[in-house]
């Protein structure tokens, strides 16, 4: 029996409506069609064919809309939840913290987040060890005394939300991070396994070659790796419609390798956004930070070029300035 070819065009249809509402899904798919086309000549298609292209066109659909994420993207997002359920500490906190994700020999990953520069000893260093899809978390400082606010050599969460709040003033900030740096002379300072930019003659020479790699490494069109990191940021941090009408794109398009990175070695572009007031007022709304609202700030997701899985994020709220 000949197929219907207006009950097959219905049935894409209703399998794939929900496109229409994802820009980043529409590109990728597109741009898959777009590379089996074959304009030389035309040709029946079989009903066989027709259905083999359909769970193509469903597969990439749904690789798009789930979003493919790296074991150290999905640990650190394990991660950050029980960070939050454990201690208190948000993603807005961590602006606070240097986070790194390091890959165990047993498959597990280890997330630990260390207070950023002299705040390292008063804020200590939280480790979680994620594995099997659940995350154990600890503190250098459990069973700590945290009471008498800056003045106490431990800092934990009443520390952090003062430090929430003093940040929106210059000299409250100055406070803290005196307080911190006074700890911090007379304690030892965590160990941070991670090379820092610049530890070498040779680092800007390597990290140009290392970007140019990245970026001719590419598989992926750049606006469909925008889409990704878009798509990724807003449904990871549970930003609403009024935020992200006031996101505003930093990556562009067509900028030679200023976008691409090697990050854990895979090739990946940078995609960014700042959230941050209106996009069209003027500077001086962003540069006071009492005009700062929930989860401004700025968010980076490192796509990989090759795949399009998320390999890295990273969310500053820009309060701390050292972070």
């Amino acid at each position: 029996m000949k197929p219907n070819k207006e009950s097959v065009r219905d049935a894409m249809d209703r399998r794939l409506a929900f496109l229409d509402e994802r820009p980043s899904c529409r590109s990728a798919v597109q741009y898959r069609i777009a590379q089996e086309e074959e304009p030389v000549m035309k040709k029946k298609l079989s009903f066989g064919l027709v259905f083999a292209l359909i769970l193509a066109l469903l597969s990439v659909a749904a690789l798009a809309a789930g979003l493919l994420l790296s074991p150290r993207v999905s640990a650190a997002r394990l991660a950050d939840q029980a960070l939050e359920k454990t201690y208190g500490i948000t993603v807005e906190m961590q602006t606070f913290f240097f986070r790194e994700e390091k890959e165990l020999p047993d498959g597990a990953v280890q997330v630990t987040y260390i207070g950023a520069g002299d705040m390292s000893a008063p804020l200590g260093t939280y480790t979680a060890i994620v594995r099997n899809g659940q995350a154990e978390i600890s503190w250098s400082h459990d069973g700590k005394a945290t009471s008498d606010g800056y003045d106490a050599d431990v800092w934990g969460l009443p520390q952090i939300r003062q430090m929430m709040t003093d940040s929106l003033e210059e000299d409250s900030k100055r406070v803290f991070l005196n307080k911190a740096r006074e700890i911090a002379e007379r304690s030892p300072a965590p160990e941070i396994t991670q090379v820092q930019d610049g530890d070498d003659d040779n680092y800007f020479e390597r990290r140009e070659a290392d970007k140019t790699a990245a970026m001719e490494a590419r598989k992926l069109p750049e606006d469909v790796m925008i889409g990704i990191g878009y798509d990724f940021i807003v449904n990871s941090f549970g930003l609403d419609e009024a935020q992200t009408t006031r996101m505003e794109q930093f990556t562009t398009l067509n900028n030679g390798n200023h976008w691409y990175e090697m990050v854990n070695g895979k090739p990946c572009f940078q995609v960014e956004y700042l959230l941050y007031g209106n996009p069209a007022d003027d500077p001086a709304f962003r540069n006071d930070p009492k005009n700062r609202m929930e989860k401004d700030g700025y968010y980076i997701a490192y796509v990989n070029v090759e795949t399009g899985a998320i390999e890295q994020y990273e969310y500053n709220s820009a309060l701390a300035g050292e972070g």
